[in-house]
């Protein structure tokens, strides 16, 4: 089951303050396309230590996209200020020794004070250590949800590209089966041309079989056949994995457009070469999908 990578989950948790007051706080977790993996949080300073530890456990669990953690407070008990004793403190120790030691003369007053570096912090500022795991497991229920979501849209570009493929296989059917056709109708265009040119004269049928030949080897698509059936059969094994895959399934669309491209130059009969647009219309169409599979 593949995995696609446009997604988003949510969850709410609690916390107490020190008076008892309760505050709610909510998680967002959004995901989008990418080729390779980015985690941008945001989310309130007091949860600031648990960043690196968010970032590696969303890295531990996926393997490409751009995620976006956003933690919001719901009530918000923490917008008050509780002054700073330690820094007003070491502010005053500091004056007076300032006075002491370099006979400087003056007072200090609240004013002065207040205008000092952090002489106020939130009332909340820090946490505890019991937060974490709070935050930690709302994460966890929010990236659940997002896994659900994920995995519906792989399986809708799952089913999208095995419907791709299938038609792919048709057309590829169709190609190894007018390949052959190809060198008889220019066998007898050759023929008829030489019938003409000689005019009664008798034909070089062993001339004639030459040419027919090196048409035949220039224009002979067994081996691009097979490979792109291979190939075609390594996506769809591809799809029904459960691991990430996208890479690969991107590296195969490369493979098939080759093998494509290298028919296409080989054979210059007009239905052939509309099968060939419409092959590459299909590749192209899977091509985009797989951009969006994990």
């Amino acid at each position: 089951m593949c995995s696609g990578m446009t997604g988003y989950g949510s969850a709410v948790f609690t916390l107490s303050s020190e008076e008892g007051k309760e505050e709610n706080f909510s998680v967002e977790v959004k995901s989008l396309n990418s080729r390779y993996l980015e985690v941008n949080t945001r989310i309130p300073e007091r949860f600031s230590k648990l960043e690196t530890g968010i970032r590696d456990f969303i890295k531990k669990r996926f393997s490409r996209g751009v995620f976006t953690v956003s933690v919001i407070s719901r009530t918000a008990f923490c917008n008050g200020i509780r002054l700073n004793h330690e820094v007003v403190r070491g502010y005053l120790d500091a004056a007076r020794e300032i006075k002491e030691k370099f006979g400087v003369t003056g007072s200090v007053d609240v004013g002065m004070i207040l205008g000092l570096r952090d002489v106020f912090k939130p009332s909340c500022e820090g946490g505890s250590d019991n937060e974490s795991p709070l935050l930690l497991k709302a994460i966890e229920k929010a990236l659940s949800e997002l896994v659900l979501m994920r995995k519906k849209e792989g399986e809708a570009l799952r089913a999208d590209i095995e419907a791709r493929l299938v038609s792919m296989d048709s057309r590829v059917s169709e190609i190894g089966k007018r390949a052959p056709e190809i060198i008889d109708r220019f066998r007898e265009r050759l023929r008829n041309s030489l019938k003409e040119l000689l005019a009664g004269k008798v034909m070089d049928e062993q001339r004639l079989l030459m040419e027919v030949g090196i048409l035949a080897e220039r224009t002979n698509v067994d081996e691009e056949l097979t490979r792109l059936r291979s190939h075609m059969d390594e996506m769809g094994r591809y799809l029904s994995l459960s691991e990430p895959t996208g890479r690969r399934l991107d590296f195969l669309c490369q493979e098939l457009l080759r093998e494509v491209n290298t028919i296409g130059s080989k054979i210059s009969d007009a239905p052939m070469t509309m099968i060939v647009v419409e092959l590459k219309g299909e590749l192209e169409k899977i091509r985009e999908q797989v951009q969006n599979i994990e």
